[in-house]
């Protein structure tokens, strides 16, 4: 039954749990068929079906004599409300007799909630429920630290799912290092029980494969080996199982963790495999991903032609989608594979779409607080290439708009920075350069309204902003000023402006040798020896 609800085959699930909602079982087993009903209920949107699975919930433990158990469960379903997350609705819930009242402790409701908390969006596209991760956290963490006080008083022992669960919450609050560490723990915890009991254990609910998913996941990057050793874990154990979703999502982790470890032929076959089999998912939404990373395999391999196929569909759908987060991947990739090819005009529009969609997404309020200073980073680098890109090309009203929108975004006032200070400084000053550089080259090319006054003004606004050095950073501002100085000089030359130009590269000259940049300093020198002597 989890496995439909994942596949997201709501219908066959409630179908199936109908089928055996009276069967005889442990108390055990039939309260883990209900828990997945009440999870494909909230799914599913069905208030009424969610009231039943809620009131059968709580009369089973009832019956089996969980009384405590059963009044917490009905306290916190009361106090939260499954449904779409909500807090302000709850299913009614039955089975204590009239005027008996139950004692529950703090610690059992802690228990209760981190069980029966309503799921969490799934990070492989699965649907899910509004529940802010950081409070499932808070709850889980909880939860664990309690459950040793009120373990006898507990249907089972719900310690290695609230430890899968807690995993899942950080990793969607962007604790890696964390969800590495409780979903190792998960799979040690398994790995025991099962030693324990000298023969594998039933496993419904999937919790050594949902752990092997983390990690394939969260050591994607640090460890990409191991990562695709979880994913081919995760695989192996699905192999009686309908469940595209996942099934995709892994190995979508598998061949980006091949990737990054350098393994291509591998990679190259997995990326065949995810090609054919992401057409099997019901929903175009959950194919961007495996798309996606079906095209980075390519532009890696140097196939771009290929790479366009998966690439355009990918975009296709997240513009069908309002899917804002594939539509910056897709337009890095476009990007990188017009710069591969020397397509610069190419180039420059997916960098001004790749900044648009990063601004989109870092001030949208759905973002998670832990992805906005990445994506914050990604908008002003994307500027940036856009500024250098559009001074390649003369496009001196790029250029300004580029500058712009950096000194919008990387500006020191107002509000808590969400990245160093002296990154931003590093990013205005780099503007400010860009937009001398442009003015300069239109004043090159007499371009109508550049003009000279235009040109010294620039540069002045330069020098101003580097330096407002942040403390600490004296050799970056050298750097800055030097560089200046250094295309000051050879404007200036270009000119005839003789003496002008010969000023300006002293100043170059001495910059270079303070940062001993042996390179800078023989071109500088060269100059002067072109300028000559007074």
């Amino acid at each position: 039954m989890s496995d439909l609800i994942h596949a997201e085959r709501y219908r066959e699930a409630r179908v199936l749990t109908d089928a055996f909602r009276e069967a005889p079982a442990p108390a055990a087993d039939r309260l883990a068929l209900l828990r997945a009903a009440l999870h494909g209920a909230v799914l599913a949107g069905d208030a009424q079906q969610l009231e039943r699975d809620a009131t059968d919930i709580v009369s089973v433990l009832h019956r089996c004599g969980h009384r405590e158990q059963a009044a917490a469960t009905v306290a916190v379903l009361l106090e939260r409300g499954p449904v779409h997350g909500r807090e302000d609705r709850a299913p009614a819930s039955h089975g204590r007799r009239r005027g008996e009242q139950v004692a529950v402790s703090p610690e059992l409701l802690a228990v209760v909630r981190g069980l029966e908390q309503t799921t969490l969006p799934g990070a492989d596209g699965a649907r899910g429920t509004a529940v802010d991760p950081r409070r499932a956290v808070v709850r889980l963490r909880a939860a664990l630290a309690a459950l040793p006080t009120v373990h006898e008083l507990i249907l089972g022992d719900p310690g290695t799912a609230l430890r899968l669960r807690l995993a899942q919450a950080l990793e969607a609050i962007g604790d890696a290092d964390g969800a590495t560490t409780q979903a190792l723990d998960v799979l040690e915890l398994v790995d025991q029980q099962e030693a324990d009991a000298e023969e594998p254990l039933r496993d419904p609910a999937r919790t050594a494969t949902a752990a092997h998913a983390v990690l394939a996941r969260t050591l994607g990057v640090t460890r990409p080996l191991d990562a695709a050793r979880h994913a081919l874990d995760a695989l192996d154990a699905l192999t009686e199982v309908d469940d595209p979703p996942l099934r995709i999502g892994l190995i979508t982790r598998l061949l980006q963790a091949l990737m990054a470890a350098g393994a291509t032929d591998q990679a190259t076959f997995t990326a065949g495999r995810l090609a054919s089999l992401q057409r099997t998912l019901q929903r175009d939404v959950l194919r961007t991903s495996a798309l996606l990373a079906v095209a980075a395999q390519r532009v890696q391999a140097e196939r771009y032609d290929a790479a366009w196929v998966p690439l355009e569909r990918a975009r296709q759908i997240a513009r069908e989608h309002r899917d804002h987060r594939s539509a910056l991947e897709a337009s890095r990739l476009a990007a990188s594979i017009h710069e591969r090819t020397a397509d610069h005009p190419a180039a420059l529009a997916e960098l001004c779409r790749l900044a648009h969609e990063s601004r989109w997404l870092a001030e949208d309020l759905a973002t998670p607080a832990h992805e906005r200073a990445e994506l914050v980073a990604t908008q002003l680098n994307a500027h940036a290439l856009v500024l250098r890109r559009a001074l390649d090309l003369g496009r001196t009203a790029v250029v300004r708009e580029a500058a712009e929108a950096i000194e919008r975004r990387a500006r020191p006032e107002g509000g808590r920075p969400l990245l160093p200070a002296e990154l931003l400084w590093d990013h205005r000053v780099d503007a400010r350069v860009g937009l001398f550089l442009g003015v300069g080259e239109a004043l090159r090319r007499g371009e109508e309204g550049a003009d000279i006054a235009a040109y010294e003004h620039r540069r002045r606004e330069a020098m101003q902003v580097i330096g407002q050095v942040p403390a600490g950073h004296d050799a970056r501002a050298r750097y800055w000023a030097a560089y200046v100085d250094d295309r000051h000089a050879q404007m200036l030359a270009d000119r005839d402006e003789v003496r002008s130009a010969r000023r300006a590269a002293r100043r170059a000259r001495d910059g270079w040798a303070h940062l001993g940049r042996g390179e800078d300093l023989e071109r500088t020198e060269a100059l002067l020896s072109r300028l000559g002597t007074e």
